[in-house]
């Protein structure tokens, strides 16, 4: 029930609350929470973007940093820098003329189940398929390779003499057939049978085979465009140590991309299939490891 107060009613008067008071209490708390806002936001420095000119690496993998790359100093023309990892990607994601591109594995011993584990075994330290030449490969210095590779081959001989440096090709195109036989004999050489792959008791032999060898298919020199330096006056495998190498690779292997070449495996990429390889080149053109 709703009861409504007469008209004449009159409430008993309560005393004024001491608004004054109350604004002049809000008024300060106001002020002083202003005057704490600001304080700490005085605190808060905003950042430094001249840090991140300095800033050149960049996170590949979780245990290191690879250097990238700039091109904002270089003149139309000039060589592109390269770490090691760049070469390979570089590589790898490189498609040359005359080539067949290869999708299917090629056999290695003939028994399925030992050629699925070498492949594995391969596939896991980097070993990438290549492709084949589409054209008849005319030699140079006794040696197959692309047509495009000869003169810039020619050409850099010659620097190399001028300045007191015997450097020769001691093996270049190389087919399919022939890194089988390769890397089988290398294989029985560690005292592994087909039938110890098939059961799974070779794999450390094979991969020491592969830490110098590749398998059939996964060779750069299938393409024709790959060869191997030999130092006068030292082993094969010593080029390394040898002046040869020393001329080749400095400024980061500026001769070697002055005509078209770049290293097959660089001593600091990752996962690139065998062991760094300082004898081996692979001819690209020049003008991809120029800036346009």
């Amino acid at each position: 029930m709703r009861v409504v107060e007469p008209s004449n009613f009159k409430k008993k008067q309560e005393p004024k609350s001491p608004r004054p008071r109350k604004l002049l209490i809000l008024v300060a708390v106001v002020v002083i929470g202003v005057g704490v806002f600001f304080a700490q936001s005085n605190q808060v420095k905003s950042p430094d973007t001249s840090l991140l000119s300095d800033i050149d690496t960049v996170d590949t993998n979780s245990t290191e940093q690879e250097e990238i790359s700039s091109e904002d100093d270089l003149a139309p023309g000039q060589l592109r820098t390269f770490s090691g990892n760049e070469f390979r990607i570089f590589y790898d994601n490189l498609l040359q003329p005359n080539l067949d591109q290869v999708d299917v594995p090629p056999s290695i011993s003939g028994n399925d189940i030992a050629d699925a584990r070498i492949r594995d075994i391969a596939e896991r330290r980097g070993y990438k398929l290549r492709s084949n030449p589409t054209v008849t490969l005319p030699s140079v210095d006794g040696y197959q390779l692309q047509e495009a590779v000869h003169q810039p081959w020619l050409s850099l001989k010659k620097v190399a003499a001028e300045e007191g440096i015997a450097i020769s090709i001691v093996s270049a195109y190389r087919s399919v057939e022939n890194q089988r036989q390769l890397f089988l004999g290398r294989l029985r050489a560690e005292g592994v049978n087909i039938v110890d792959v098939e059961r799974g008791v070779a794999d450390a032999e094979i991969d020491k085979v592969l830490v110098t060898s590749s398998i059939p298919g996964y060779s750069k020199h299938h393409t024709g465009y790959t060869i191997d330096l030999l130092c006068a006056g030292f082993e094969f495998e010593n080029f390394e140590n040898s002046p040869c190498n020393e001329w080749i690779v400095a400024d980061n292997y500026r001769i070697a991309k002055e005509f078209g070449f770049i290293p097959s495996y660089p001593p600091d990429a990752d996962l690139q299939g065998p062991a760094p390889e300082a004898w081996e080149y692979v001819w690209v053109g020049k003008d991809l490891l120029a800036k346009q």
